[in-house]
């Protein structure tokens, strides 16, 4: 319940260049991870949740571990292990687990995505500039 009544990883996150929803449509919990990249690495991340106790809760403790971590080790990481730092999760909640997970994976697509669009706008510039 500690997470739930003071999440320290929820609000806003000004500077962030991926982010990332998942929703629940079996019990309406949303969710949306914003998250700051940086050299391979999540710097920082936030949330913002419309959902259960569970979905706050996984959510929270998901951005702790993944702060500092690359892309990878992020991906890396379990539901069992996201239950497991919070002393346990009630088995009608483990699918809140998933959340957090699949809305990190939507925001590495995003990170992703607007790199290659940055890398592409870079090239078309190079060219222009050879034109001219």
């Amino acid at each position: 319940m500690k997470r739930f009544n003071n999440p320290k990883n929820a609000g806003d996150l000004k500077t962030f260049n991926g982010l990332g929803k998942a929703g629940n449509p079996d019990c309406s919990d949303v969710i949306e991870i914003r998250i700051q990249f940086r050299n391979g690495k999540i710097e920082n991340a936030k949330f913002k949740v419309f959902g259960c106790p569970g979905a706050v809760s996984t959510t929270d403790v998901f951005i702790d571990m993944i702060k500092g971590k690359t892309i990878e080790e992020a991906l890396s990481i379990k539901e069992e292990a996201i239950a497991h730092a919070l002393g346990g999760l009630p088995v009608e909640s483990m699918h809140c687990a998933h959340l957090p997970m699949e809305a990190f994976q939507n925001a590495k697509k995003n990170y992703e995505h607007s790199i290659r669009k940055e890398r592409k706008e870079h090239k078309m510039k190079i060219k222009t500039r050879k034109r001219e």
